[in-house]
């Protein structure tokens, strides 16, 4: 069955990331691309809200584009979050009538890398072995509230504070080269993920 997707993205530097995964979905006829270019600048927060539910009714997996203007959400002057993506996100993990949580995936540009990612030797007490290990660092997103938060009794991943990078998170973060060159596997491992939410910890809103 054709799986539904939404891409969340940041205009400024992601437009072209997102125009060219809507041509690969183009090409597939496992995956039906449900994006879009909405001008929501003028609408006011309830008629996004609205406009949000309805396009994401339809859909079952929300892919969110981390380039890096879309790492750290946008505030107005009050200090409340006042960005797309922030919507775009919660409203796709919250579970309504008519409407189930999505499942997601966060794909990050080799430009964001650095951004979001470092590396270190983690010696493990467990399995008596050290491993070259990525540790994701903190940032204001709702992506990175969502990862590493699988519930102890269904994490894959064994070892202390070590996480599986496909199963325990519920929102996984893949290279967009690795997200590319298989398709539906990652969209296959965010629906899996969306079927048994209830393993996990899911944070909605920040």
């Amino acid at each position: 069955m054709a799986r539904q997707v939404f891409i969340s993205f940041r205009f400024s530097d992601g437009v072209e990331y997102k125009e060219n995964l809507c041509e690969l979905f183009d090409q597939d006829d496992d995956v039906i691309d449900c994006s879009e270019e909405e001008d929501r600048s003028d609408m006011s927060d309830e008629t996004i809200q609205k406009y949000l539910y309805k396009k994401l009714k339809s859909t079952s997996v929300t892919i969110v584009l981390l380039t890096p203007n879309a790492i750290e959400y946008n505030k107005d002057y009050t200090g409340k979050y006042d960005d797309w993506m922030y919507d775009e996100l919660r409203y796709s993990l919250e579970d309504r009538e008519n409407n189930n949580t999505n499942g997601a995936v966060a794909i990050y540009t080799e430009d964001s890398k650095k951004l979001l990612i470092t590396t270190s030797i983690h010696k493990c007490n467990i399995c008596k072995k050290d491993t070259t290990v990525s540790s994701i660092l903190d940032t204001n997103n709702l992506v990175r509230k969502n990862m590493m938060n699988i519930k102890d009794n269904y994490k894959k991943h064994k070892c202390y504070n070590l996480f599986d990078s496909l199963e325990d998170s519920y929102i996984s973060l893949i290279s967009y080269d690795e997200f590319i060159s298989d398709i539906n596997k990652y969209i296959e491992n965010a629906i899996s993920k969306k079927e048994r939410r209830d393993e996990f910890k899911l944070v909605k809103r920040m």
